[in-house]
């Protein structure tokens, strides 16, 4: 963690330096050692024993998810019993089949690293008290060093009922809360609701789903605004980039991950896929890996930063006609609406979207299903389509923990 600190502060020269010193060294290893990325550098040729620059390496071919989960499958079925004691876990399956992960302890221990660097930089201590809402499975026991007092945290299960995350809160009174997006709504929108108000932790971290304005806005007025950080990142990687608090964009990890932003041809852009390759992960290596994101970058003191994720991307109303409405177009309309606290869009059928929305409790209820309604047709689509909006007191999670904010039936 110490090297990645000090590696944070570099120039962006010397940062480019490591990055591609250790993409090369990552590139021959894998080459030497697995038939699967063999077959692939061949098929293309590219050689990383001669590789330049990273204009080469853009010969090589994106790895989708199933790509992936065939090269697991293959090293599995050759020596199965060999991972049995190695880290495993399994991405949430949001988007399809879940992603069976597998990590030996260094890769692991590394994995941690990165994530602890982004809370440090962050202003995190050894004696913070740390709250956390993690799936059942990913619960964890106390460790040596927490038995010693040092970095304690606390855990409910984020399926436990929303009364009992905020009594165990207020029991343990801690200094850094994190969890998903939707879990941190929640609990402000109960307190909201009952009129507690909850000790504001010095850091507030949103991880595993994109932030939308209305849900920031109501985490805010809650944890505090100021405490705020969001982080970035992939089961498959841990953390990618995160924010310092106070900052609007966030930070890559450029000396430990190679972030790609693809345009639909396969060229560099700053609006597009995103696409990783992590340099430290060797045993089952992800090189240019899909992670199905949209981002907007930028480059500040001459390095990329993330400046917005946009969200998935099939995550897309689709038309009768071919035409796809990608899903930012709606949560704009909708974040305009000062008394929307929580919203989602379904679509139903080429032409029926309904439009989920949890509003603040004094406001008109016909003057914001007409603003919204109006803005829909004037934005997105007027004739041959049928907004329904339902008022909820509010929306829960779905059994990943997640709350994804567009759904299409027909996608």
């Amino acid at each position: 963690m110490q090297k990645f600190m000090k590696e944070y502060r570099l120039p962006a020269e010397e940062v480019r330096k490591i990055q591609f010193t250790r993409l090369k060294k990552l590139l021959c290893d894998v080459y030497q050692i697995y038939p699967f990325y063999r077959e692939r550098f061949d098929g293309c040729q590219f050689n990383p024993f001669k590789m330049a620059d990273l204009s080469d390496f853009k010969k090589v071919p994106i790895l989708e998810k199933e790509d992936y989960r065939a090269f697991i499958k293959s090293q599995l079925e050759q020596d199965e019993k060999r991972y049995q004691n190695w880290y495993e876990d399994t991405t949430s399956g949001s988007t399809g089949i879940p992603l069976r992960i597998l990590r030996n302890w260094d890769e692991r221990a590394y994995m941690l690293a990165k994530w602890m660097r982004a809370l440090f930089l962050n202003g995190y201590n050894w004696r913070d008290v740390t709250f956390s809402m993690p799936a059942p499975n990913h619960l964890q026991r106390d460790s040596v060093v927490q038995r010693f007092g040092l970095l304690k945290r606390y855990h409910v299960p984020f399926t436990d009922p929303v009364e009992n995350k905020v009594d165990k809160y207020l029991k343990v009174n801690p200094s850094v809360v994190y969890a998903n997006k939707t879990h941190l709504v929640q609990i402000a929108l109960y307190c909201e609701k009952n009129k507690i108000k909850l000790p504001k932790p010095h850091l507030c971290i949103s991880i595993a789903e994109t932030m939308d304005e209305r849900s920031r806005a109501v985490i805010g007025k809650c944890f505090g605004a100021e405490s705020l950080m969001e982080a970035y990142g992939a089961l498959e990687f841990s953390i990618i980039a995160w924010q310092t608090k106070g900052e609007d964009y966030f930070n890559i990890c450029h000396t430990t991950d190679y972030l790609e932003v693809l345009d639909e041809n396969g060229h560099d852009t700053n609006h597009g896929s995103c696409i990783i390759t992590d340099l430290f992960i060797g045993s089952f290596p992800m090189i240019r890996y899909k992670l199905g994101d949209i981002l907007n970058t930028e480059i500040k003191d001459g390095l990329p930063v993330i400046k917005k994720i946009i969200g998935r991307q099939d995550d897309a109303i689709i038309f009768a006609d071919g035409e796809h409405m990608p899903w930012h177009i709606f949560a704009v309309i909708l974040e305009r609406q000062q008394e929307i606290k929580q919203f989602r869009v379904i679509q139903e059928d080429y032409d029926k979207i309904r439009i989920q929305v949890a509003k603040e409790p004094d406001a008109d209820r016909l003057a914001v299903e007409n603003a919204i309604i109006t803005d829909l047709r004037q934005e997105v689509r007027d004739k041959d389509i049928e907004y329904i909006v339902d008022f909820v007191d509010h929306i829960p999670p779905d059994p990943n923990g997640k709350l994804r904010l567009l759904i299409s039936k027909v996608n």
